[in-house]
């Protein structure tokens, strides 16, 4: 009996790795799209890992301006912006945004990703009114969050590009979807006021266009803040709706987040994971 059970479990154990080998075939085969997409996208590198998305690529020497997002590509304030979502939900009588949900939504506007998430829980779009009082829940438990945490620290590989297009005369704007005080502070605590300011003309928030991100407003904006056709500008994003805008602003895109010094966290991680998984837009 022990041997027909050994027997047995030998089979079953062997059925396992057979529906283990054939699920990851599938996986593969399903990602296969994206990956040919990916090698499409790094066939001309460019230093520190950085990462092409899409067909546009401009050579380091033709590139006349640069455009930056701010949350997640200069400055690592992503993991200090999630604590006040479920805060800010549980106040305002909807269900706690979790990380993987959070790291989706990177990049979009704040009204925008609060309008999905009452969407997707009460079955109806919020009031102006619900969003204006959740946003101010949620400013209310980030400030109190930030007082213990500190400042969000710079994000040293992208800074470094930004700072080195200036040495070289190059310009460069910020498109960010962040809250403007939000922004201007983070700016100042990593030591980023003088490249991108009012004084300069350069810093774009989500507020100032029509339409945030994904759609191309805010890096067409930054673009003609500093005098540059688009399409002769380099765009540097971490999130999924970012990267969108600034492709369809005719830009170089760059994704941050594939850089070799880049402070992935897993959230971020999965998320990015999925976000390819799901890319139609190329």
């Amino acid at each position: 009996h022990r041997a027909h059970d050994a027997t047995r479990g030998g089979k079953r154990a062997n059925t396992t790795t057979l529906l283990s080998v054939l699920t990851a075939a599938v996986a593969l085969r399903r990602a296969a799209p994206h990956r040919a997409r990916l090698c499409r996208m790094t066939s001309q590198a460019l230093p520190g890992g950085q990462l092409t998305v899409g067909p546009k690529f401009i050579a380091e020497d033709d590139v006349e301006g640069y455009l930056f997002d701010c949350d997640g590509t200069l400055i690592d304030t992503m993991p200090g912006f999630f604590p006040s979502w479920p805060v800010a939900c549980e106040k305002m009588g909807l269900r706690a945004m979790d990380e993987n949900e959070f790291y989706g939504f990177a990049g979009k506007p704040l009204p925008d990703i609060v309008g999905a998430l009452h969407q997707s829980q009460k079955g109806c779009a919020p009031t102006a009114e619900f969003v204006q009082d959740f946003l101010k829940e949620k400013k209310v438990a980030h400030a109190a969050h930030e007082a213990k945490s500190g400042p969000p620290p710079p994000i040293a590989c992208v800074v470094e590009i930004a700072r080195a297009a200036v040495a070289r005369g190059k310009p460069v704007a910020l498109a960010t979807s962040g809250l403007r005080d939000h922004v201007e502070a983070h700016l100042a605590h990593a030591g980023l006021a003088d490249l991108f300011n009012d004084a300069k003309g350069n810093l774009v928030c989500a507020a100032e266009v029509p339409n945030g991100k994904p759609a191309p407003d805010l890096f067409l904006e930054a673009a003609k803040r500093i005098g540059v056709d688009p399409a002769r500008c380099r765009a540097y994003e971490d999130g999924e709706s970012g990267l969108i805008s600034a492709y369809r602003a005719g830009c170089h895109v760059i994704d941050v987040t594939q850089m070799d010094a880049y402070p992935m966290c897993d959230g971020l991680r999965r998320a990015k994971v999925k976000a390819l998984a799901e890319r139609s837009w190329l």
